[in-house]
């Protein structure tokens, strides 16, 4: 469960910089962005390799398993668009609305799983 909740504090890393990104605007633009992006793929990178024990983990949770597909999906939609928000001939407020809806559902997503995941341990 440790590993697993690294994968947790990286997604709030990465969430936390996204939102400082927006709030602070260019002057911590560059070193927030840098935090940002790693974080974020650390992250997906980290919960695909502990795939094996977040299907140990489901596998008598059908809500568990939909909850943290449903994570996976928000979190490679936010990747993917997220890359191609930055480059500069695609950067536009369609991607970026796809970005901070693909995150908004991450989250929730986030927060569903680790609740149902803490449940299931207790």
């Amino acid at each position: 469960m440790e590993k697993l909740a690294a994968i947790g504090w990286l997604f709030l890393l990465a969430l936390l910089s996204g939102v400082a990104m927006a709030l602070f605007g260019k002057p911590l633009r560059a070193p927030l962005s840098v935090v940002h992006k790693l974080s974020a793929l650390a992250c997906m990178v980290f919960l695909i390799l502990r795939i094996g024990a977040v299907i140990r983990l489901c596998e008598s949770r059908p809500q568990l398993s939909a909850t943290i597909a449903m994570l996976m999906i928000a979190l490679l939609a936010a990747l993917v668009s997220g890359i191609v928000e930055g480059i500069p001939a695609h950067a536009n407020a369609l991607w970026l609305n796809l970005h901070r809806a693909a995150a908004i559902v991450a989250t929730i997503a986030c927060a569903v799983a680790w609740r149902l995941a803490a449940a299931k341990l207790h």
